[in-house]
């Protein structure tokens, strides 16, 4: 059966509408229920350069401590992977391993994978026709799983929130991880945001065009 691709169907409530063409940044919204249809993602370039600035923040979030804390003239501070380990250590084997899944492991694999795609998609113009389709696959579904499972923008906020409780105890210094958790929550909240479908749709007029 072949698919028409000038239809869109909405996830949501399953109307279905004609495409239309959009321009940059444009987005499509169903008429019935008002969820998103598509939209016109930036180019790969961009989306690329993104990645990499992403891969650049994580790493020096996870390179530098988190904050450090002061009392009584005792100076203490721990990077994200020092915190896993902690729980590790204090037999909370299943928060450390929750912590090191959800804000270290996912997010990497996350923005790999991406990469990865881009990478594909730029420089193999015919990639539907070769051997590298089914890897091309295979990676758009496992970006979708991972989808769900990062969350350092949550391990942000859960900082943040320990932090203003302990402001009144303790003299806390936030650290440069802090900020790049900052800034690299930003980011992987806009990367995630682009549906998989925008982004095989993309990928599919790249290799029309």
């Amino acid at each position: 059966m072949q698919i028409n691709q000038n239809y869109v169907a909405c996830e949501e409530c399953d109307t279905l509408f004609r495409k239309s063409d959009l321009y940059k940044n444009e987005r499509a919204y169903c008429s019935a229920c008002g969820s998103e249809l598509y939209r016109k993602i930036p180019t790969f370039n961009t989306l690329l350069a993104l990645v990499c600035t992403a891969l650049i923040i994580f790493a020096i979030a996870n390179s530098f401590s988190i904050v450090k804390v002061e009392l009584q003239g005792i100076y203490s501070e721990t990077t994200l992977l020092g915190a896993a380990w902690a729980m590790f250590e204090a037999d909370r084997a299943f928060v450390g391993f929750l912590i090191l899944m959800t804000t270290f492991i996912v997010p990497l694999a996350y923005l790999l994978l991406m990469g990865y795609i881009l990478l594909m998609a730029m420089f193999n113009k015919n990639i539907i026709a070769t051997q590298q389709y089914a890897s091309l696959k295979l990676a758009l579904r496992s970006l979708f799983q991972l989808r769900a499972w990062g969350m350092v923008e949550v391990f942000l906020i859960g900082v943040l929130v320990t932090l203003v409780k302990l402001v009144g105890m303790v003299v806390v210094i936030p650290g440069i991880a802090l900020w790049a958790f900052a800034i690299l929550s930003v980011l992987l909240v806009y990367l995630v945001s682009i549906k998989i479908k925008d982004l095989w749709n993309a990928i599919d007029g790249n290799q029309i065009s």
